[in-house]
C-alpha cells in the first residue's frame, strides 16, 4: 500500500489495539489525526466506512445538533437518548450510502424496555419544484411510477402519498387543473382541490430492508453494544432544510415505544457499504495517509483471532 509523504514533520504518536475476530470489528477515526499504521501478525481484512457528518436529535419541536459527542471517541461525551418516544428520531447525514450502524453505549446507561427500532433511509428529496396536489387518494401508489391527469394529459413521476389525502410528484410534464383526477397505474387521487410547490430541501423517507438489530438482548433494542445492520439501501443525497446546509446520506430512526430514563450513546460508528473487506497480509505493517473529509470509521475482519496493533500519527 502506498505511504503518503507529508511536508509538515510528525507531532504526535497514539497507539491502542484491537481484538481481532471472525465478528468485524468497528473503529472510528481518532480526532486530529492525519495517518496510519496498522500491524497484525497473522492475515487480517479491512475496510474504510463512511464518515458520519451529521446526527441530530429531533424532540417532535426542535433538533439537537450531536454530532461531536457522537464521533470524538471520548467516554465522557455521548449521544443521549433519555426516554426517547415514538415521536422522537435520530437523524444521521453521512458522506457515503452505509449498511448499518455499530452502537457503542454506556455500559451503565442502557435501555430496558421493550421496544425495536424502526430505521429508514432518505429515497428523494424535493428540488423546490416538486408539487403536492391535494385531493381523495384511493389507496397508496407506487413510488416511482408514472401519474396522469385525466383531463389535462399532465404527467407526473410519483414520489410519495400519505394514502388518503395528497401526492407528491416531481418529473411536471404540462400542467394540472383543479378539480382533475390524477391516475397512476391502479389508484388515483381525485378530485384535485390544490396544487401546491413543496419546500426545497423536504426529505421523503421508507423503510431498509432485513433489519438486524445487533444491540438486541429478548425484547429491548439498544441494550448491549452492536451493530445494526440492514441491506445497503439506494439513498438520495441532498441537503434537510430543516436540518443544516450540508448534502448528505440521511438515514434516521424511531423506537417503537418508549426508553428507558438513561440511555448513552458513547460511539456512533457508521458500517462499510461490504463486507467485502480488502486483504491484509501477516507481518506486514501498513501505513497510509486518512481521508478525514471522506471517512471516519473502519471496519476490520479476521479468519480467526488476532490483535491489530494500530498507530495514530498526528502532523
Amino acid at each position: 500500500m502506498a505511504t503518503a509523504t507529508f511536508g509538515s514533520p510528525v507531532k504526535k504518536l497514539y497507539g491502542e489495539t484491537v481484538s481481532l475476530t471472525t465478528t468485524a470489528a468497528h473503529l472510528l477515526y481518532r480526532p486530529n489525526y492525519h495517518e496510519i499504521m496498522l500491524y497484525c501478525s497473522s492475515a487480517w481484512r479491512m475496510g474504510l466506512a463512511p464518515r458520519l457528518a451529521s446526527v441530530h436529535y429531533y424532540n417532535g419541536t426542535t433538533y439537537t445538533n450531536y454530532t461531536s459527542q457522537a464521533v470524538d471517541r471520548d467516554s465522557t461525551t455521548h449521544v443521549p437518548l433519555d426516554a426517547m418516544t415514538t415521536a422522537h428520531t435520530l437523524y444521521l447525514g453521512l458522506t457515503d450510502r452505509t449498511r448499518g450502524f455499530y452502537f457503542n453505549l454506556d455500559g451503565t446507561n442502557l435501555n430496558a424496555n421493550a421496544a425495536s427500532l424502526d430505521w429508514e433511509y432518505m429515497y428523494d428529496i424535493s428540488d423546490g419544484y416538486y408539487r403536492k396536489l391535494t385531493g381523495t387518494v384511493s389507496a397508496a401508489l407506487t413510488v416511482g411510477e408514472t401519474v396522469t391527469g385525466q383531463t389535462s394529459g399532465a404527467t407526473a413521476t410519483h414520489v410519495y402519498d400519505n394514502g388518503s389525502t395528497y401526492i407528491i410528484v416531481k418529473n411536471l410534464s404540462g400542467t394540472f387543473l383543479i378539480d382533475e383526477d390524477v391516475d397512476g397505474a391502479a389508484q388515483t387521487c381525485d378530485d384535485i382541490s390544490a396544487i401546491e410547490l413543496v419546500s426545497r430541501g423536504t426529505p421523503y423517507f421508507t423503510d431498509v430492508s432485513t433489519d438486524a438489530d445487533g444491540t438486541l438482548t429478548g425484547t429491548e433494542t439498544l441494550s448491549q453494544d452492536g451493530l445494526y445492520a440492514f441491506v445497503l439501501p439506494t439513498v438520495a443525497r441532498g441537503a434537510i432544510a430543516a436540518i443544516s446546509n450540508d448534502i448528505l446520506y440521511w438515514y434516521r430512526f424511531t423506537p417503537s415505544a418508549t426508553l428507558s430514563a438513561t440511555i448513552d450513546v458513547i460511539d456512533l460508528i457508521p458500517a462499510c457499504d461490504t463486507v467485502n473487506y480488502g486483504y491484509a497480509e501477516a507481518g506486514q505493517p501498513y501505513q497510509f495517509s486518512l481521508n478525514m473529509v471522506q471517512n471516519g470509521a473502519f471496519e476490520f475482519d479476521h479468519t480467526g483471532t488476532g490483535t491489530l496493533n494500530v498507530t495514530w500519527i498526528q502532523h
